[in-house]
């Protein structure tokens, strides 16, 4: 595979205007942020093919490997990758330098915190291996879609300190950066003959923070915009006007709702026991996914382009993905009310309860406005074959706060975006390895997490994340919604396409494969 792979021969003619909600952390000093967005002048090591969302070296890195128990990742570097502004050759020793950054005290990163248990060492000029404490099979991510690590010039960094990356930080990536003004844009020239052969059709990117949706859907309206992001309600009313809404071609967020508590945990402890709350009984947690018609839900939700879930953290791009399960998906899950109601009855719901009522966590969070919509439909559903609700309203720092002291007693909606390695997904939010907050108390998942931990053979591991799945699967552990593409909306009279995979942490990326009229 070359660098570019993905070289646009088409002349450069005008600004491309992309119209997006304010970012978190206004600030060139990417570690300073939450990594949400990545310059599309700063590149990583590894980057991602824009059609399938897999890792690929069009990023710093031309190739990399690593030892046989994944605690030692080599990285070798493009030779002809250089920095803008003449700032010389991207070499080992800016990698360095860009980590030390990264794991200081001001880091807001995701991820960060594993980035400082590692040791890094420049080889050679093009050459930088990272020494990591525990095997990490999926140390890929945190350079790709994750984007836990950008590269910064060591050479403007000892002319002009932190005040030249405030000011205009180089970058090697397809654009140059331009100007920022706080608070309103970001722009970033197209840079003429890049080193990987990328070359955008368009002279300038602009990005513009715009808070209001129906004021970004105005400026597409009036061709003061290219793209724009907007929710789901506003796409359609984007569409209807003769406006295209373009999906990234993976899925860029996967959405569940979980239950909370060991409750498949035989001897939890009193204070973390869920067992005494309805969804401990796998007959009333299959019942709670019967009931639900998850097309209706999701088409009202995301509209088009979703995918129902089968399993919360499985997904195709990696290891453990099975057939199986997602073909026997609408079998065992499938909306089925009469199913439903005859489990309940089987079980004694509600009158063998302590607790029959389940709460459903009404909140919002950033990105994902359909939570609180989801848990309303949810509730719909579940009363129809007569399971007893509670909606509770509460924010998104209070339910963590009672999952992480084992209080939570709810059924919450939950995200996974960037679509995280599955071997990590699924320990983070069913296993007690990777966040125990997170543990639903099952010893057979416990046992396979342990297994899957200490096991370092690509085929094996396989195995293991799926008997993983299906445990999780057949047990009926959660409930799964959907894989959700990133979607942009573009003028048609200005876009013909672009091509983005959903990858990173905000969905969008490859601005250079931006497709003009």
């Amino acid at each position: 595979m070359t660098a570019g792979g993905l070289t646009n021969t088409a002349s450069a003619e005008e600004k491309v205007v992309v119209a997006v909600s304010p970012l978190g952390a206004d600030s060139n000093l990417y570690w300073a942020t939450t990594g949400a967005f990545i310059f599309p002048s700063m590149q990583t090591l590894v980057g991602n093919d824009a059609q399938t969302g897999k890792y690929d070296n069009s990023q710093l890195a031309e190739s990399w490997e690593h030892n046989e128990d994944f605690t030692s990742w080599t990285f070798k570097l493009h030779p002809a990758a250089k920095f803008s502004g003449d700032w010389g050759p991207v070499t080992a020793a800016d990698v360095v330098h860009s980590f030390n950054l990264h794991i200081g005290e001001d880091a807001k990163l995701s991820g960060i915190s594993n980035f400082r248990k590692m040791e890094i060492t420049a080889v050679d000029d093009h050459t930088v291996r990272f020494d990591l404490p525990n095997p990490t099979p999926n140390f890929l991510f945190s350079h790709a879609g994750r984007g836990s690590l950008v590269i910064y010039s060591k050479a403007q960094f000892d002319a002009e300190g932190l005040a030249g990356y405030e000011a205009a930080p180089a970058g090697s990536g397809p654009f140059e950066y331009k100007e920022r003004e706080v608070g309103q844009s970001l722009t970033f020239s197209t840079i003429a003959d890049h080193w990987t052969g990328v070359s955008p059709e368009f002279d300038e990117i602009e990005f513009r923070w715009v808070s209001e949706p129906s004021t970004r859907l105005a400026m597409l309206s009036a061709g003061e915009a290219h793209a724009v992001t907007l929710p789901r309600d506003l796409q359609d009313d984007a569409a209807e006007a003769g406006q295209k809404v373009l999906s990234s071609s993976e899925g860029a967020m996967q959405s569940t709702m979980l239950f909370t508590g060991q409750f498949m945990n035989p001897e939890a402890e009193e204070n973390r026991d869920a067992r005494t709350y309805a969804w401990a009984d796998q007959r009333v947690r299959e019942a709670v996914n019967r009931a639900l018609d998850r097309d209706a839900i999701l088409e009202v939700l995301y509209g088009e382009g979703v995918r129902a879930l089968p399993v919360y953290t499985m997904d195709p791009r990696f290891p453990g993905f099975s057939e199986e399960i997602a073909k026997g998906f609408d079998d065992a899950y499938g909306y089925d009310p009469e199913k439903a109601m005859a489990l309940l009855a089987e079980a004694g719901y509600p009158d063998a309860f302590d607790t029959p009522e389940i709460p459903l966590v009404v909140t919002s969070l950033a990105g994902n406005p359909e939570f609180a919509q989801m848990a309303e439909l949810v509730q719909a559903y579940l009363d129809v074959v007569g399971i007893k609700t509670q909606m509770r309203e509460q924010d998104w720092a209070t339910g963590n706060t009672a999952i992480r002291g084992f209080t939570a007693d709810f059924v919450t909606p939950m995200r996974n975006a960037p679509v995280r390695p599955s071997a990590l997904g699924v320990q983070i939010f069913f296993t007690k390895h990777a966040s125990p907050h997170l543990d639903i108390g099952d010893p057979e998942l416990n046992d396979l997490g342990g297994k899957l931990i200490s096991e370092t053979d690509p085929a094996a591991r396989d195995e293991v994340l799926k008997a993983m799945f299906t445990r999780i699967f057949d047990s009926y552990a959660h409930i799964p919604m959907a894989t959700v593409p990133a979607s942009v909306v573009v003028n048609g009279d200005l876009v013909e396409g672009w091509n983005f995979p959903g990858a990173s942490s905000s969905g969008l990326s490859h601005y250079h494969l931006i497709d003009l009229k």
